[in-house]
């Protein structure tokens, strides 16, 4: 589920409006709704957390919470993976690709 959608979905949750999260995290309420139409990609960091936070998440939770899998290597046969070997896979991947930022 991309980003967004998913704060919607913790916003129609919690019962809140675009104008709740707006007041709730002091930010305009057009950059609150620019930002819950087109996406998070391209909104500055402080303003998703700003969203975040006025929704009881972190960024961070945000992210792990719309972590979708992906396919890792053919020849990788994660049957065979216990749940912490999977999450150290996984929190590998985050790590080359925080590498190019």
């Amino acid at each position: 589920m991309e980003r967004a959608k998913y704060l919607r979905a913790l916003m129609e949750k919690k019962g809140y409006k675009v104008a709740d999260i707006a007041k709730i995290s002091n930010l305009p309420y057009s950059t609150v709704k620019y930002i819950l139409e087109n996406g998070i990609e391209k909104a500055s960091y402080i303003n998703v957390q700003k969203i975040c936070k006025a929704l009881g998440i972190t960024p961070d939770e945000l992210e792990a919470m719309t972590f979708e899998p992906i396919t890792i290597a053919a020849h990788l046969d994660t049957d065979e993976l216990t749940q912490d070997e999977l999450d150290d896979v996984a929190q590998y991947i985050e790590f080359i690709k925080n590498k190019r930022k």
